[in-house]
């Protein structure tokens, strides 16, 4: 009965959250002021083409489904109060984007944090997955899930297609060799075009569907696509994630440097093929920069490589087995052969477990406004890999806690905005698992600091929002989060005299939109901050509720 009444409270109050709802119910009577201020931890998702130059940013249809420990134990809810089930799409994206919050009052210590997984899908895009954790200093973090479309492919990511449609009882009378190409710094630093995986399918392989079934049907379809390990954009579009993933040796997460990295599909008469009768032979060239954790040098001849696979839908890395690095007698180029026994994602990387304890970073900033700051960070050695990137909402005196492996040096950036592309605050070095470091944000804007108070007027009270809200600059497509709300009340530096913006809010399965210009005449100063007024004498609500409370 305890829990059946916590249900039914939780799940009224976030019915009304804030500026959007329809509050003639539950609250019929009632004359006060509703919030759903009382959640602590936010999670804003968006599904994004991993590719940073698509003309559009965002896959059409695409489609998330929820899975892990949180989600089986019911911590996890829509930012309007759904439960979240154990079902295959359990999560209802508008327009690429949701919300999720962790049940309020949920006990998270730094040793127990939230962990769940997003496996998300769009026609004409690779899957992915996505480890999230969510730690009590997690106030609201905002996750982008990145697919990839083969054919519109980010840089560092290569691929190349095989068709034959001359088949016997289905398999090939010759062998198939696929080759993957592109342009790559050689030993020298000069750019070079070389091969970067080469795939070959001997003759007589039968191939077999999910359930070891071979298929005899004509027109094989082969596409292989290769990761580059010198590439951000490449590393950061791997299958599943390379840190603080889960492994098949049972042990604690863990993190990669990665070597090389490949995904092979294989279709057979439009069926997928999940196996071979025997192994096929991949060569996967290895970027000769590579940092080896376990020698502390730059990877060479003779170092010994694990190899791990990642089937699709699967969160898990299944370690395969070792390979001997070794230097191809025509090229002279580092390389590893590798047997490849099913398709899925297949990588050639060392495996460091996590650090003891999460990094700390203290955060102080001269300006009081909420910041949405974008951390990266990448390895002091070898290739500078990126390790970890987070985006999240912070006031000065904040903590940030960031889950890093064992072993390595890395360097932090952190950039007000949501990229890398925007201002850079500062840069730390921090030393392996080190518990805490200090970032202080000395950056000034010359925007004005705006003071908004979101509120519906309903009669039975006044709700106001607390959570995510979108803009960006009409006319442009990508969203980026706008301060956050609390209570209904946000000051913000984000905003510049005479520019027009959208605003929008996703609530209960639609997208809220207002487009607004920021006209200092319609702003009145006080304290340091400017409040809008509009065209009256009273202080008005800079975004109008787009739903009433008839």
């Amino acid at each position: 009965m305890k829990n059946s009444s916590y249900f039914c409270v939780f799940c009224c109050l976030l019915s009304s959250i804030g500026l959007l709802s329809s509050c003639h119910k539950p609250f019929e009577g009632v004359n006060a002021i509703i919030s759903n201020s009382y959640i602590k931890q936010r999670i804003s998702i968006q599904v994004l083409d991993a590719n940073p130059k698509a003309i559009n940013p965002y896959p059409a249809n695409s489609t998330i489904t929820l899975s892990g420990d949180a989600v089986t134990k019911g911590l996890i809810y829509t930012g309007d109060g759904e439960l979240i089930s154990n079902s295959l799409g359990n999560v209802k994206l508008v327009n690429n984007f949701v919300t999720l919050a962790v049940k309020p009052y949920t006990q998270i210590s730094e040793s127990n944090p939230i962990k769940f997984t997003i496996e998300a899908s769009s026609f004409g895009f690779l899957k992915n997955t996505e480890e999230v954790i969510v730690r009590s200093t997690d106030s609201l973090q905002y996750v982008q899930v990145k697919l990839l479309k083969p054919t519109a492919l980010p840089t560092g990511v290569t691929n190349a297609t095989s068709v034959d449609n001359k088949f016997e009882n289905g398999s090939s009378k010759n062998d198939l060799v696929v080759i993957v190409k592109s342009t790559e710094p050689n030993a020298n630093g000069v750019p070079t075009t070389q091969t970067q995986v080469q795939a070959t399918f001997p003759a007589a392989t039968v191939f077999k569907d999910n359930a070891g079934v071979p298929l005899t049907n004509t027109n094989l379809v082969i596409n292989v696509t290769n990761y580059s390990s010198s590439s951000p954009d490449a590393v950061t579009s791997i299958n599943g994630g390379i840190t603080n993933v889960t492994t098949s040796e049972g042990i604690a997460p863990q993190g990669f440097i990665v070597a090389g990295a490949v995904n092979i599909t294989v279709e057979l008469g439009g069926v997928s093929v999940k196996s071979f009768s025997n192994p096929i032979p991949v060569e996967l060239f290895i970027n000769p920069n590579t940092f080896n954790p376990t020698t502390k040098l730059i990877i060479r001849p003779g170092d010994s490589v694990p190899i791990w696979s990642k089937s699709e839908g699967s969160n898990v890395w299944v370690k395969e087995s070792n390979v001997i690095i070794v230097k191809d007698p025509v090229n002279g180029l580092l390389k590893a052969d590798i047997q490849v026994l099913h398709l899925s994602t297949w990588m050639v990387a060392f495996s460091q477990p996590m650090c003891n304890q999460p990094l700390t970073i203290n955060y102080n900033s001269v300006e009081k406004e909420v910041k949405t700051i974008f951390i990266k960070i990448n390895a002091n050695e070898g290739l500078g890999q990126p390790i970890e990137e987070k985006i999240v909402s912070v006031k000065d005196g904040d903590k940030i806690e960031i889950s890093l492996p064992s072993g390595l040096d890395v360097t932090v950036k952190v950039y007000e905005g949501t990229n890398a592309s925007a201002p850079l605050i500062n840069t730390l070095n921090v030393v392996a698992c080190a518990s805490s470091a200090t970032l202080t944000n000395n950056r000034t804007t010359s925007n004005p600091s705006l003071y908004f108070d979101l509120q519906t007027a309903c009669k039975d009270g006044l709700f106001r929002y607390s959570g995510p809200i979108d803009y960006r600059v009409t006319g442009t497509v990508l969203w980026e989060p706008f301060t956050p709300s609390v209570n209904g009340i946000l000051t913000t530096k984000l905003l510049e005299w005479d520019k027009t913006y959208d605003f929008r809010i996703i609530y209960r399965g639609t997208e809220f939109k207002r487009t607004r210009q920021v006209s200092q005449a319609e702003f009145r100063l006080n304290s340091g901050n400017w409040s809008y007024f509009g065209k009256t004498a009273v202080k008005q609500t800079f975004f109008n509720a787009p739903t009433s409370c008839n």
